[in-house]
């Protein structure tokens, strides 16, 4: 039976068994009960809040409020534990797209049942049945501020291109090139449209001392371009980079944390996204798509 529990990661920390029980084995009993976890996936709520649109890798599973730890999806999870549970799923992602950094979204809300275990058996986790799996859902959290998004469904975008730019977005209308919707955003590079530059229209006022803020986005590229913030200050601006972005053949999901970047910039009064690109090196022309940008942030203070 195949199971893998994630590396550690900054944000939370990872334990592999806790042996607390909602009813505790008697003596050196140690076969587990199983619990089996087959997708997770998002249901928005409202058009604030965007696209549906997730990707979420691993499930953080709590019994009784213990972390019993980190899995990838599709999980089956043993568990030193019997008789009726609190089962807590926190939906897991990779940060900034790398394997090695992941953590429970915190924009996310968690799953939250009660469940039978037995020992020796699989105890399946039901949702929605999608392809054969049984899917489960989240939501965003009440608490979850939506402070600016870009779905380039018309030509009104909230996005500036800089002077310096030698392109500029194009809407997409082909449906191979088009994410979801009618539109997704395309830039193309060329040898004599080789650099692009664009930020988000409006600065934006974003918390500070630690409170998790992301910008979320699904995109598509063969050229490489970088995700970055601009702090803006009484009579300066600090543009500070934060992810490349490299090549990839299919429609990606990323949650890139801008947390750190928000929190230590202390001169910043408000924040703008940025893109860019430049051509990459021996190449003709470099494509990049991109849809349902969404920067957002938890308020932490929120009385929701």
């Amino acid at each position: 039976m195949n199971f893998k529990i994630l590396p550690f990661t900054t944000l939370c920390f990872l334990i592999l068994f806790l042996l607390f029980s909602c009813d505790p084995f008697e003596g050196e009993q140690t076969v587990p009960s199983y619990l089996r976890v087959d997708s997770i996936a998002l249901k928005t709520d409202s058009p604030a809040q965007g696209s549906s649109s997730s990707r979420i890798t691993d499930a953080w599973v709590y019994i009784d409020e213990q972390l019993i730890g980190a899995f990838e999806l599709p999980a089956t999870v043993p568990i030193l534990n019997q008789g009726s549970c609190r089962l807590k799923i926190k939906p897991g992602i990779k940060l900034d797209g790398m394997v090695q950094l992941r953590s429970y979204y915190p924009m996310y809300t968690d799953i939250d049942r009660t469940i039978n275990l037995t020992p020796g058996s699989i105890t399946m986790v039901n949702g929605q049945n999608m392809n054969g799996k049984q899917t489960l859902f989240t939501s965003y959290n009440d608490k979850v501020q939506f402070v600016w998004a870009e779905n380039f469904e018309d030509a009104n975008l909230a996005l500036d291109t800089v002077s310096k730019s030698k392109t500029d977005f194009q809407l997409t209308n082909a449906i191979n090139e088009t994410f979801e919707g009618q539109h997704s955003g395309k830039l193309v590079l060329s040898k004599d449209k080789n650099t692009f530059e664009t930020w988000s229209s409006e600065p934006v006022n974003l918390p500070r001392n630690g409170a998790p803020v992301f910008l979320e986005m699904n995109y598509r590229c063969t050229n490489t371009f970088t995700i970055g913030i601009i702090a803006l200050g009484a009579d300066n601006l600090i543009q500070s980079p934060i992810l490349n972005l490299s090549p990839t053949d299919k429609w990606n999901k990323i949650y890139i944390n801008l947390t750190p970047n928000v929190s230590n910039t202390i001169s910043g009064l408000k924040f703008r996204i940025f893109i860019g690109a430049m051509l990459d090196e021996n190449r003709e022309e470099g494509i990049i798509w991109m849809d349902n940008l969404k920067l957002l942030y938890l308020d932490k203070n929120s009385g929701k």
